[in-house]
């Protein structure tokens, strides 16, 4: 891997965290930009050692895969865990807005 393909990977990650911060601090959750970043680093590792413990395609991996999400979110947002599913949620609310703003303005996500 070259260096401007792990640039481009660290630029993907951080701007992927920035939906999750906006959605923590409309819940109260106690966030940063930096949090929200390492939350999604813990969440990558966590769900990538959940899916080699089990087999990658099975319920039980994606049931114990997003509780362990929603326990991540809970412990390190300090939210309870109807607050941690509704972050969890309006992170993607807010995706579905920021793409339908860019193609307002004529932009898709290949242009970017």
């Amino acid at each position: 891997m070259d260096w401007l393909s792990l640039l481009w990977i660290v630029i993907v990650w951080v701007l992927s965290a920035i939906p999750l911060n906006i959605a923590v601090k409309l819940l109260r959750g106690k966030s940063t930009l930096i949090k929200a970043i390492l939350v999604n680093l813990v969440v990558a590792v966590l769900t990538a050692l959940i899916n080699g413990f089990f087999d990658a395609h099975t319920s039980i991996a994606l049931i114990v895969g997003f509780i362990v999400l929603l326990l991540v979110y809970k412990v390190m947002f300090s939210m309870g865990w109807l607050r941690s599913f509704l972050a969890w949620i309006l992170q993607f609310v807010i995706i579905a807005i920021v793409i339908v703003v860019l193609a307002l303005f004529g932009l898709s996500l290949h242009l970017l």
